[in-house]
């Protein structure tokens, strides 16, 4: 401080600390959130306070004093697990036709978007641009096949277990005993030996049928 003169004057340096995680932001937010002060701390008046400069990307903030494509990489973030939206939020602002490469790859890459990275060249323009929103119709494509596929999935597996017990309690019913419930698990479904058996033992437990082999 003893070369600064009386008309000297430093140049603000500001903290910010950036979240980029899909779930809630539950950290600090003031810097007393993260001090340990004793019960009897003689100078805890003397401690001054403040808030952290904090940018979480789990939820939509006002980006508009930010001059740089930083911006467009930050409000798209909060739109991570609802690809409807964020299809929707991009389409109504023109910044998103017209990104420079590394915005557009690092948008990509934080919002889980593969095909925008592999077929990045598809849509630039004549100006060196680049289309984000023209992508958009395939991502969003994407992510209602992949629910239906997962839904798909999920049908089959809950078919699946439903024939299983349906099978098992029709050969109860008919007098099969353990051993002969147990092959056909092995044979119709696919299981191993002590697959079948652990399975049939799970069932009659649960199902209270014990008793009837």
């Amino acid at each position: 401080m003893g070369r600064l003169r009386s008309t000297d004057r430093l140049f603000p340096v500001y903290t910010v600390c950036l979240y980029h995680g899909i779930e809630p932001w539950d950290g600090p937010q003031y810097l007393s959130d993260m001090m340990r002060f004793e019960k009897e701390d003689a100078f805890r008046g003397l401690f001054r306070d403040y808030p952290m400069i904090l940018i979480r990307a789990d939820e939509p903030m006002d980006y508009g004093v930010f001059r740089t494509s930083l911006r467009e990489l930050l409000a798209v973030l909060p739109f991570r697990k609802d690809r409807r939206e964020m299809k929707r939020f991009i389409g109504e602002r023109e910044a998103y036709r017209k990104l420079d490469r590394d915005t557009l790859e690092a948008i990509a890459v934080m919002t889980d978007n593969r095909k925008l990275l592999e077929k990045a060249e598809d849509y630039r323009n004549g100006k060196g641009e680049y289309d984000m929103y023209e992508e958009m119709g395939s991502f969003f494509m994407d992510g209602v096949e992949e629910g239906m596929e997962k839904g798909m999935e999920k049908g089959r597996e809950e078919g699946r277990e439903e024939g299983i017990r349906a099978m098992i309690l029709d050969n109860l019913e008919n007098g099969s005993s353990r051993e002969q419930i147990e092959k056909k698990l092995e044979k119709y479904f696919g299981m191993s030996e002590e697959g079948a058996s652990e399975y049939l033992e799970h069932f009659l437990q649960e199902s209270g049928c014990l008793s009837a082999v």
